[in-house]
């Protein structure tokens, strides 16, 4: 069966194909109350447990070790979990799975790969649309043709992470300034006077930072998910790691009261 998501939570197996109970538990939004631990309390889980191992394999196992510890179960003891957690919950994981099992009688082993590869194709093209570039563009198609086609392709081929094309890190205002042990209105303020930002009036009473023809260099303009009032997507500045250097000069030379020496040979 191919890898389960619920609530964008990935759902584990053990050896013997049981699931762990508690990723669903995540999944089902990881309230105390319904810790797999309680549900295992109630005598109905224990009577359906026990009926389940009759037939030679245990429908449920504690591993209290290894990589993996938790609890995990048989699919018919997930749904009896899914349900006492919630009916809407358990309507979701019952729906997952046949979506799941759909998949894989859909797509004969010999082309699951082929298949997957001409989806991710489609799905990359589907993100740089939307803007997305490089490795950006690439982990948004890989998490679609999961969920179309339940094929993690950066599964199947080992690959846990993607080396960042710039080979940068980037910051907040807040975490670019704790490393120069400021605030983020210090920080902002200390951008803005190197010349990277400025201040902009949007509508009435409503300011908001920009970056400069200079900043720009320095920085990344993200969407973040947020709108405004009138459905424009709120977005956020963030600075490369390379703006350190530069930023640590300033400082001092703005403080020493010199010329401020920017990006570009420019002087403020």
């Amino acid at each position: 069966m191919n890898a389960l998501m619920i609530a964008g939570i990935e759902i584990h197996q053990d050896q013997d194909g049981r699931f762990s109970l508690n990723d669903f538990h995540r999944a089902a939004g990881g309230e105390k109350r319904h810790a797999p631990n309680e549900w295992m309390r109630i005598g109905q889980a224990k009577e359906l447990a026990e009926e389940i191992g009759k037939a030679g394999i245990p429908g449920l196992r504690t591993a209290r070790g290894g990589r993996a510890p938790g609890t995990y179960a048989c699919k018919e003891l997930v749904y009896a979990y899914a349900m006492w957690v919630s009916p809407v919950f358990s309507l979701h994981v019952i729906r997952t799975f046949d979506t799941v099992a759909a998949n894989d009688r859909s797509i004969p082993q010999e082309k699951r790969l082929p298949v997957a590869a001409d989806n991710l194709d489609a799905a990359k093209r589907i993100a740089e649309s939307f803007g997305l570039e490089g490795n950006q563009a690439l982990l948004s198609a890989n998490s679609m043709v999961r969920s179309a086609i339940g094929i993690d392709l950066m599964e199947m081929a080992g690959v846990k992470r993607l080396v960042n094309e710039s080979q940068e890190l980037n910051y907040t205002p807040t975490e670019l300034g704790a490393k120069f042990g400021m605030s983020a209105v210090s920080m902002n303020k200390l951008l803005a006077d190197c010349g990277l930002q400025h201040q902009v009036l949007y509508k009435s009473g409503k300011k908001r930072w920009e970056v400069t023809p200079d900043g720009k260099l320095f920085a990344v303009i993200t969407d973040t998910g947020k709108k405004h009032s009138d459905g424009k997507p709120v977005q956020q500045i963030l600075w490369k790691e390379s703006v350190q250097e530069m930023l640590a000069r300033l400082a001092d030379q703005l403080r020493s009261g010199l010329p401020a020496v920017i990006a570009g040979g420019f002087t403020r």
